[in-house]
């Protein structure tokens, strides 16, 4: 199979640091594993992320879990540039471990479009003896405050991060590089998200990211599989509360992942696990737990 199955990781958006003791769900887009490059798409995808916060007390530790169905897809306006676009919807839960109360949010979250610029792609290249093939994108994107967003004085409003939206305007960047050698690929990206205020009460901290990712791809005929195995660290800055820097914030987290995904003519489906491997987020009180997506697109 001479033509790659070009991948993409945007792990900015994977949002795992903390605000009061709470799991982020309304960071930036994440994007995980695209389907085929050079081909436009759009389809549904759903992510759930769960924590644990207020780890050391008996009365405030809490389950939290957020769910996420987003429409996204992909586009080319012009020659050598990927456009994709995002709308979420969230549901959010927090479930307290003493007295098993619940707290739910739901709404649209915050809209994403990201775009990248094909500056280098030896895969066109006729002439490549090697074997070796280099696939380079550069870009950015900006995240909209489409979804809620009332956090009041001394948080007496719903805590920032359990909230539809960050009510910020984001800017996001992305260096992403594929490298391949017959059916064998490595993908490395690199990212960050800039935060603005959310309003003149919070303003939650600017994130930086990297993830490795191998994959293998085998055919069947018009089926593809590609297995993946993979890691990202994801480092989140402290937030700052009524101007004030939060203590209770940023971290990192060290994920390990393993996924696959199957391409049948012009349908992509893919399921993605991970499971993190080292963390210190909110200064010892939140901890992460494993995190699924999956997703099915249709090419056109």
């Amino acid at each position: 199979m001479k033509k790659i199955i070009l991948i993409a990781l945007i792990f900015s958006s994977l949002s795992v640091s903390a605000c009061d003791l709470c799991g982020c769900s309304n960071g930036s887009s994440f994007v995980g594993l695209l389907p085929r490059s050079g081909s436009k798409f759009v389809g549904l995808r759903y992510r759930l992320r769960s924590f644990d916060s207020h780890l050391n007390s008996q009365m405030l530790k809490t389950k939290e879990d957020y769910q996420t169905l987003e429409v996204w897809g992909r586009f080319y306006p012009i020659k050598n540039l990927q456009v994709l676009a995002f709308l979420p919807y969230n549901n959010n839960q927090q479930t307290l471990f003493y007295s098993s109360t619940k707290e739910r949010n739901n709404g649209l979250g915050d809209a994403t479009i990201l775009a990248h610029y094909n500056v280098l792609n030896t895969f066109l290249d006729s002439t490549n003896a090697s074997g070796i093939y280099h696939h380079l994108m550069i870009g950015g994107g900006v995240k909209l405050p489409i979804g809620k967003f009332e956090y009041g004085y001394g948080g007496e409003a719903v805590n920032s991060n359990f909230q539809l939206g960050t009510g910020s305007t984001d800017f996001l960047l992305s260096a992403i590089h594929t490298v391949r050698y017959k059916k064998l690929g490595l993908n490395t990206e690199v990212g960050g998200r800039i935060s603005t205020k959310s309003n003149e009460l919070y303003k939650f901290g600017n994130r930086l990211s990297a993830s490795l990712i191998t994959f293998y791809t085998k055919n069947f005929g018009h089926l593809s599989i590609m297995p993946n195995i993979g890691s990202t660290i994801d480092y989140g800055f402290k937030d700052h509360k009524e101007g004030v820097l939060n203590s209770q914030t940023g971290g990192y987290t060290f994920l390990g992942s393993l996924g696959i995904q199957a391409y049948y003519k012009a349908f992509t489906a893919g399921f993605t696990f991970q499971k993190p491997l080292a963390q210190n987020l909110g200064g010892g009180e939140l901890k992460t737990r494993p995190q699924s997506s999956v997703f099915l697109t249709i090419g056109f």
